[in-house]
């Protein structure tokens, strides 16, 4: 869960590593684990703490999927949502 504190560090929490990844794979639509885990190599040494959870909560969201046979996450479009 994502629970804002006192103390945290907006640089390098998960919600701005996701935008990041998120900007990366609009682009590039399908990106390989390890040019993605590399577009967070700015962050530091917490890049590594902080990328699977940022992939997790991505996948959760449902924005991206994981594509075992060529280690690649591919960027998934928002449904639309109809009200009635």
């Amino acid at each position: 869960m994502i629970r804002p504190a006192k103390h945290l560090n907006l640089n390098i929490c998960v919600l701005r590593a996701a935008s990041r990844l998120l900007v990366r794979l609009q682009h590039d639509r399908v990106c390989r684990f390890a040019d993605l885990r590399a577009s967070l190599a700015d962050l530091g040494d917490d890049a590594e703490i902080v990328f699977l959870p940022t992939i997790n909560f991505l996948y959760l969201m449902g924005r991206v999927d994981y594509h075992p046979q060529t280690d690649s996450f591919e960027y998934l479009q928002p449904r639309e949502v109809s009200v009635p």
